[in-house]
């Protein structure tokens, strides 16, 4: 999820604490959940190694994460890179000599030129836990799906994978980019065997369309945040309204999955996106108390910046 969308979430919820501590019942977590619970490592393990880089996705696997998360997008010579937004980030990339890099649009940039950018050796202040690694390049998403293939041999351990496409804040792509983007990303999922264990997700739904059209096996989650005004009444007890809304739109675009962000999500919106065929995995969850109350309401996985939290609250012992 994009800075712009973090900043249009972030001054609302002065008062979640005090609502969920009422929303949602208090109750043992079954050992059953523990098994099945989708859990999820954000960009990898953002909040403890560089984001969508293969140290973070190392790190989720060693917390035992269900899927690996992780954003994508079409560089200029029409390659996938793994990376959150479509303009190069400052905050966390550098030059490979330590100056800094200019915000370029990514679609204006090919992957080697993207590859020549050490993206872990800048720590990112919002996450003091995350631990640099000097010299990380980005990955395209074939180096990706060769790099787990080549660990889930040696550890016997196999991954899912949740892979957002990402398109400029302004909603200027257009439908051939929104098509081009997804439809190659699916080739590739094809090309590497893991249709079965994919889900291609997005905040623009025609992703989601385009991704059936091409193979209807891949399943695809709706992503959906919150503006300022509607994250105010759900704060503070309304806004069922919104709730219904967007379980009707996953609906309509024929989602697998409906991916919130954590604060629509009570116990009667997993009921009803449940009775519409539709699981519920919301996004993005760094604290050991909302992973609780959100067990307890009944979701299908988490989204986390934080794979060792995830890991201790949802495989701990009752």
């Amino acid at each position: 999820m994009n800075q712009i969308q973090k900043l249009r979430i972030s001054l609302i919820f002065i008062s979640i604490v005090a609502f969920y501590s009422t929303n949602c019942a208090t109750v043992e977590t079954p050992n059953r959940l523990r098994k099945v619970l989708d859990l999820q490592g954000h960009r990898g393990a953002r909040g403890l190694k560089p984001e969508n880089t293969w140290p973070a996705f190392e790190e989720a696997m060693k917390y035992k994460m269900v899927t690996l998360e992780l954003d994508t997008v079409l560089t200029k010579d029409k390659r996938i890179v793994i990376h959150h937004d479509s303009d190069t980030n400052p905050v966390i990339c550098q030059n490979a000599e330590g100056t800094e890099i200019k915000k370029t649009s990514l679609y204006e940039l090919t992957l080697t030129e993207l590859q020549s950018y050490d993206c872990g050796s800048k720590k990112n202040p919002n996450f003091p836990k995350q631990t640099p690694v000097p010299g990380t390049k980005l990955l395209s998403l074939e180096e990706f799906f060769e790099k787990v293939i080549s660990s889930e041999k040696k550890s016997k351990e196999v991954y899912e994978f949740n892979i957002e496409t990402k398109f400029p804040d302004d909603g200027s792509a257009p439908d051939s980019l929104v098509k081009e983007h997804t439809e190659k990303l699916i080739q590739i999922i094809e090309k590497y065997k893991v249709v079965n264990r994919s889900t291609i997700q997005s905040f623009d739904l025609r992703t989601l369309a385009f991704s059936k059209a091409k193979n209807a096996k891949v399943k695809t989650s709706a992503l959906f945040v919150p503006t300022y005004f509607q994250g105010f009444l759900m704060t503070i007890g309304f806004g069922n309204g919104y709730r219904d809304t967007i379980v009707s739109v996953a609906k309509e675009k024929q989602a697998d999955i409906i991916s919130p962000y954590f604060l629509y999500v009570t116990p009667k919106f997993v009921k009803n996106s449940h009775d519409k065929g539709l699981f519920v995995i919301p996004w993005t969850v760094n604290t050991e108390k909302e992973m609780k109350r959100l067990v307890t309401c009944g979701v299908d996985g988490i989204i986390s910046d934080y794979p060792d939290l995830l890991d201790g609250v949802v495989r701990k012992e009752p």
